[in-house]
């Protein structure tokens, strides 16, 4: 990674690059300095051990630490994992908290073989798209809503058939009896 940016060469409005600090994003660089799929941890301030994932190029300010894999993981794996072990438990406890790259080189976990990987990052993908994704989480939030407004509309809005002998502006039969409750 090159050096690192003063804090008056990020700019709050779009430019080339997305540029990621301790808390996520932070804003908008002319240059990159890293690129492809990556996973990177914050590590310094309140918002330490925040994990965010993204592709392309980007600028991660010296409060983001990319994470480097030794063997082949699949990075949406790591990215849950990683969300999952809520790193700031790890951060130092003082007025600026901070996680150092060797306390989380220091971590242990387990790793499943590399195809679990990607059965286990696919699944929680699909929900996490649910949950955060306006684009596919709404549309399926609203189908499910529209599904239920359907089946509590029909339920409350089906009456059993008049019976031939009673009058038409009759609804005996066809809704159920509400009892007032009793009072002692």
């Amino acid at each position: 990674m090159s050096r690192p940016l003063s804090y008056q060469k990020i700019a709050r409005t779009l430019t080339q690059y997305l540029s990621y600090g301790a808390g996520g994003l932070r804003g908008y660089v002319a240059e990159a300095n890293g690129g492809g799929s990556f996973v990177l941890i914050g590590r310094q301030g309140a918002l330490c051990g925040n994990v965010v994932r993204g592709k392309g190029p980007f600028y991660a300010t010296e409060h983001a630490v990319l994470v480097t894999p030794k063997q082949p993981l699949d990075l949406s794996w790591i990215y849950h994992l990683l969300t999952w072990m809520n790193l700031n438990q790890y951060a130092t406890k003082s007025a600026q908290p901070g996680l150092s790259v060797g306390s989380l080189k220091r971590l242990c976990v387990s790793v499943p073989p590399r195809q679990r990987q990607e059965e286990i990052a696919s699944v929680l993908d699909q929900m996490d798209a649910l949950v955060n994704d306006l684009s596919s989480g709404l549309p399926a939030e609203i189908a499910a809503r529209r599904k239920q407004y359907e089946h509590y509309r029909d339920r409350l809005l089906s009456f059993p058939e008049l019976k031939e002998d009673q009058p038409a502006g009759s609804t005996e039969g066809a809704l159920p009896n509400k009892k007032e409750p009793e009072r002692a």
